[in-house]
């Protein structure tokens, strides 16, 4: 009767023990098969204390401590030397000696610094990484947002030597281009960052639309700089010593002449409107002209626009060139979308 009422509880449990002693006897077995097909290979690489070694194993294993053991190497300094600390830079781009592709310089006036030169900020100054603007007057005040170098002195060759001393001394190590123009041109911002993104740096370019002396040969050509011109880093380097002598040397009463004079004067440097496949196209923009109406292809495919009279034409011609970069970027989506 006990028998009975002792099986009648257990019957539940009865899958669960048959299941573990099952379980546990075939552990039992595989540990005896294991261990009677031989050594433990990591036993057998080790070894026990004090007993021989196979000596293959024994290198193997030397060498991966020595791969991994680590070496603690004690600091020295020698006390007759003197103690240099060392300055990290704040950015890691200045410490890998990498430099900005693009600085923008912009030549303005006491007329025209509130007008014409607010204008071409408020168009190009966010696309460019910096933009600076030099005037002759002494002491003049920067409109809200803008840089301006005031160099006391509006005398045309006067302010162009001081404003490429300026871009010399200041970032002539920073940037591997300076784009040059005056305020009365506008720029089509991302053309130029494309072109100066397609140049090599390693070379003297001054480029922009080639004019010619009177008077001169055809190799004798400056950049007219009412259609903006480029500078190479390398270049300005070069220029540098002999800003002061071209100042005392050449009289002109038009900056970007006296500029081109200098250059080839002291390095044998012209004015090129193409280079490595590249061409400066520039448009001219004629009195009273509506952009609106303007569909030639030297003027949809300029980077740069001369003269502008007034602020607002400025955005006019802003308005007709960004609408033009919308259709095309439309354009791009649609095939995109096909293909």
């Amino acid at each position: 009767m006990r028998l009975s009422s002792l099986l009648a509880l257990l019957r539940p449990a009865l899958p669960l023990i048959l299941g573990l002693s099952l379980g546990c006897s075939l552990s039992l077995l595989r540990v005896s098969w294991i261990q009677g097909e031989g050594e433990d290979p990591c036993v057998e690489a080790v070894g026990e204390r004090g007993g021989p070694q196979n000596p293959d194993s024994r290198a193997r294993l030397d060498q991966s401590d020595e791969d991994f053991k680590p070496r603690i190497v004690p600091y020295y300094r020698d006390p007759n030397k003197p103690y240099k600390k060392v300055l990290r830079t704040r950015y890691i781009q200045t410490e890998l000696g990498s430099r900005e592709r693009l600085l923008v310089a912009v030549l303005t006036s006491r007329a025209t610094l509130s007008t014409l030169a607010v204008a071409v900020n408020r168009t190009v100054a966010h696309h460019f990484p910096r933009l600076l603007y030099f005037t002759g007057q002494r002491g003049a005040r920067a409109p809200a947002g803008m840089q301006v170098v005031s160099h006391g002195d509006e005398r045309p060759a006067w302010l162009m030597s001081e404003t490429l001393r300026h871009l010399h001394t200041h970032f002539g190590a920073d940037y591997d281009w300076f784009f040059i123009m005056q305020d009365d041109t506008y720029v089509q911002a991302p053309r130029l960052a494309a072109l100066a993104g397609h140049l090599s740096i390693n070379q003297d370019l001054y480029l922009g639309r080639a004019e010619e002396f009177i008077g001169a040969g055809e190799q004798a050509r400056y950049c007219h700089g009412g259609f903006g011109y480029l500078l190479s880093r390398s270049l300005l380097l070069r220029l540098r010593p002999h800003l002061d002598g071209c100042r005392g040397d050449i009289l002109s009463a038009r900056p970007d002449e006296w500029l081109g004079r200098c250059l080839i004067d002291s390095l044998g440097v012209g004015c090129v409107s193409q280079h490595q496949g590249q061409q400066y196209r520039s448009f001219e923009l004629a009195k009273n002209r509506d952009p609106e109406k303007e569909g030639s292809s030297a003027f949809l495919s300029a980077f740069a626009v001369h003269p502008v009279s007034e602020g607002t034409l400025m955005y006019r011609l802003h308005k007709r060139f960004s609408a033009l970069e919308l259709e095309r970027a439309y354009s791009e989506i649609e095939q995109l979308q096909v293909s």
